[in-house]
Order: C-alpha cells, then sequence, then structure tokens
C-alpha cells in the first residue's frame, strides 16, 4: 500500500552460529520484515536468513492487545539450501499452525494457558483504532534468541479524520478518508455486542470509504438492551450521511455482521438510498430482541412507525439446557434452529431482500455454532434468485468457517474452551474465511460503489437497469 514505507528490517543478536558454506565470515542469523509499518490486513513478508542449511529454527511472535494481554505464537521451520526461512512458501514442522501461509503467525496468536479464566474473556485481540500494536518477532535456533524485530501493525491509515457524532441523538462515529470527497459511504452496523464497530469502520476509510459506525444500542444514551430499536433511529442516519459535504449521496452502502447483517439486509430492503449490502453471517428473518441483562425477550428486535416487526422466535430444546448444565462454552445454534422449523413464523417474519436498491454481497461460515448463517444467507440467495434481482449477488460460503469471521489477521476467534459461547469452526478455517472474504469484499464496494456511474450487474454479469 502506497503509505506503507516498503523496507526490510535486520537486526543482529547473540553470538554466531556455525556458518553455511560459502557464507561471508560476517554474516549472522538476521530477520526481515517487508513492510515494517503495514495496515493489520496487509499481508507482511517475513523472512529469516544467514541460518545453516537444513537448521532447524523457530520464529516466535508476541503482540500485546489495550488489555495488557499477550498474544504468542510460534513456528519451526528447516531452513532451506541457501540457508533461509521464508513463511510465504515454506510450512512450518511445528508450532501455532499449519501449512505455507505467510500470515499464520499473526491468526494462530492465543493467549497463554496460564492466564486465569477472567483475563481470557472476551478472547478477541482488543485494540483502539488510533493506536498501532506492535508485533514483537523473534528469531530462535537451539532454544536461543539470534535476531529480533518489530512489525507495526495499523487500524488505521494515515490521514483518516474521525468525526464523532452526537447530533439528534444519534450516536456514532464518521471515519473519512484523505482528500476532501465527496466520497462513497458505508453505514457500518454492530452486531449483537452493541456500540460502535470502529475497527471496521477505520479500515473501510483507509482503504476510501466515508465509514459512518453508527450505534445503536450499547452506547450511553441510547437503549441497554437490542429490543425494539426504532427503524427510524437507522433512517436519520442515513438522511444525515445524505447531507454530509464528504459523502456522495448516491454511493451510500450498508455493511454489518451476525445481528449487523441481519439489520443491513433489513435496512437495504426498506430504504432506497442504500446502494450496496455486504452481510457477514446474516440471517434472512428478523430475530426476537435479546437482552443483555437476562432471559431473552418475547419482543422484537426493530420497530418501525410504533409497530413491532414480526419476528422469529429463539426456542430452547432438550440439547440447550444440558449444554447450560455442562458449564461448556454455549451453542446457541440449537435455539436459532428450533425456531426456524415454525414455518409460519418464518414466513411473516422474512426480509424482502428482493427490494434491495443494489448488489448483495453475504459470507457466511458453514460450521457456525451460534446460529446457521450459512443455511440462512442461501435463503437470501434463493429468494433473489426467485424474484430475478436485477444486480449482482453472492454468497461466499466458507465450510469449516465458524461465526467469528472479521477482520483480517488478528488471532482467529472460534471459541475455546474457556470462551461463553462456542462460535464454531476451526481457528485456521475462519482466519482463511477472513483472509479470502475480505479483499472480495473490498472488490466488490469498488465495483458498486467506487465510481459514480452504478453499473447493474446480474448474476450472469449481464449489464440491466435496476427494476422498480
Amino acid at each position: 500500500m502506497s503509505f506503507t514505507r516498503s523496507a526490510a528490517i535486520s537486526i543482529l543478536l547473540t553470538a554466531p552460529l556455525p556458518l553455511r558454506a560459502g557464507a561471508d565470515p560476517g554474516t549472522r542469523p538476521t530477520i526481515q520484515v517487508d513492510p515494517e509499518r503495514a495496515l493489520v490486513d496487509e499481508v507482511v513478508h517475513i523472512r529469516a536468513a544467514g541460518l545453516e542449511p537444513g537448521a532447524s529454527a523457530t520464529l516466535k511472535a508476541v503482540m500485546r492487545d489495550t488489555r495488557g494481554r499477550e498474544w504468542r505464537s510460534e513456528a519451526t521451520y528447516v531452513a532451506d539450501e541457501d540457508g533461509r526461512v521464508d513463511p510465504t512458501r515454506q510450512a512450518p514442522v511445528s508450532g501455532t499452525y499449519e501449512g505455507v501461509d505467510a500470515m499464520g503467525l499473526f491468526w494462530s496468536m492465543q493467549l497463554p494457558a496460564e492466564l486465569p479464566d477472567e483475563e481470557v474473556r472476551p478472547a478477541v485481540f482488543t485494540f483502539e483504532v488510533d493506536k498501532p500494536a506492535t508485533a514483537q518477532l523473534q528469531l530462535q535456533v537451539h532454544g536461543q534468541p539470534v535476531a529480533r524485530a518489530t512489525l507495526t501493525r495499523l487500524f488505521m491509515k494515515p490521514g483518516v479524520r474521525v468525526q464523532e457524532v452526537r447530533d439528534d441523538g444519534m450516536v456514532g462515529a464518521l471515519y473519512l478518508p484523505p482528500g476532501a470527497g465527496p466520497h462513497p459511504a458505508l453505514l457500518v452496523l454492530s452486531g449483537s455486542n452493541g456500540g460502535m464497530e470502529r475497527g471496521e469502520a477505520a479500515l473501510l476509510a483507509s482503504h476510501g470509504y466515508a465509514a459512518f459506525a453508527l450505534a445503536y444500542f450499547r452506547e450511553e444514551g441510547l437503549p441497554a438492551d437490542l429490543v425494539e430499536i426504532p427503524l427510524e433511529y437507522l433512517k436519520k442516519g442515513l438522511d444525515w450521511m445524505a447531507r454530509h459535504d464528504a459523502i456522495d449521496a448516491e454511493r451510500i452502502g450498508a455493511f454489518g455482521g451476525s445481528k449487523g447483517g441481519e439489520l443491513s439486509l433489513l435496512l437495504g430492503s426498506m430504504f432506497p438510498q442504500i446502494r450496496s449490502v455486504v452481510a457477514y453471517v446474516p440471517s434472512h428473518v428478523v430475530w426476537q430482541g435479546i437482552s443483555m441483562s437476562g432471559r431473552p425477550p418475547d419482543a422484537p428486535s426493530w420497530t418501525y412507525e410504533a409497530k413491532g416487526l414480526d419476528f422469529v422466535h429463539c426456542r430452547p430444546n432438550a440439547s440447550f439446557y444440558l449444554q447450560l448444565a455442562s458449564g461448556k462454552p454455549l451453542r446457541l445454534l440449537d435455539l436459532y434452529q428450533t425456531g426456524l422449523a415454525d414455518a409460519e413464523e418464518v414466513a411473516r417474519a422474512i426480509i424482502a431482500v428482493e427490494k434491495i436498491n443494489g448488489p448483495v454481497l453475504l459470507v457466511s461460515g458453514g460450521n457456525d455454532k451460534l446460529w446457521p448463517s450459512a443455511a440462512m444467507a442461501e435463503k437470501v440467495i434463493e429468494r433473489l434468485k426467485a424474484n430475478s434481482h436485477p444486480y449482482e449477488f453472492a454468497h461466499l460460503r466458507y465450510d469449516e468457517a465458524g461465526h467469528g469471521i472479521g477482520m483480517s489477521y488478528l488471532p482467529a476467534l472460534a471459541g475455546g474452551s474457556r470462551s461463553r459461547l462456542a462460535f464454531g469452526g476451526t481457528e485456521a478455517a475462519t482466519a482463511h474465511a477472513q483472509a479470502d472474504s475480505w479483499p472480495k469484499v473490498l472488490a466488490f464496494f469498488k465495483r458498486h460503489l467506487g465510481s459514480r456511474r452504478r453499473p447493474s450487474t446480474d448474476p450472469h454479469g449481464e449489464d440491466r437497469a435496476p427494476r422498480r
């Protein structure tokens, strides 16, 4: 990326190792990192050199989050005939990840096993978008450090500006890319965690979009629970975006995951100023509200014009109660699958995605244990096909991934034994889904929001005018 300085760093430490045949007597083991400062979604090339051919060498990485917790990973390789280790073309023989993977050291990071449960939760890498994370890299041979390097990981490109928004009851943050604009824009919506999705908004702004992270619950001045949230509040956010000098009102999309994916599809189906939707691990129906403080309420998540939207109930079954008694990470999938068995409720609560005024991209995990996102995403696609949706639509399904598909190259979220919730999938499969889907999401938005002329493309690639 243009803002990074593509430079290799080499730091030499400790006593010399036996030199490889024909090596310069001054050669010492080194680590090269290129680039040394990079956006968190950028692939970084890490290489070690100056080793004895065939030697066993271990790369270790440590990165501290905003809670002060150290996330660690390591991988042991066999140096090639030139005395080099290159994760972009070599698989480790042991470590926290398997296979050839340039970024394996980052997504496979784990918290130390000795950390108490109360410090593990939440088992996610915490960060603040305006504060880079530093990854300390160490090369070891025979258990001894022989070289070190530092990588700075940025969550926001230099030049991105943030505007805190507290207008007319709204609580949000607008991240603006460099330049005067007007820019294409995205309404960025959180899931059942609530608050503002600052990380995704800052990263999208780093790629050229005015990204408005609009909270709708769990922020000061907003409801504590995801219950009966008025969609007029979200519409107010869209209208505010359309009036903003730095935003092109004709190029506004929606981006969200989980409940935010449900909401993105719902808003797109109701408000035609949304011209493109990307929904991660989404739903094809409206579900009941979610209470942060206790028993799920018998109330909708959303209202419009003072009326609750029809919704599907989450219905506990015997399997769910057995899970509760076991003390293991809770798999909420059973609640949702039982609810989907009620055909009448589903029919009333289905989202009219065919009314979305633009293209739709869905991303799901086939092994999602929180709710059946892959099956629900397929229902969205079926409805779009059945109604001959005149815009492009696609579903990126990753069969072995879970619910935690999100920002690339951070520790992968699968929900381990000490997590409260089971997200499903393996760390490796979820990390692959993250890394594979993110460039496709960016390309999708560039295709449909990147220029002022909005081509409408059907699933077969033929340009057609939007249908009314």
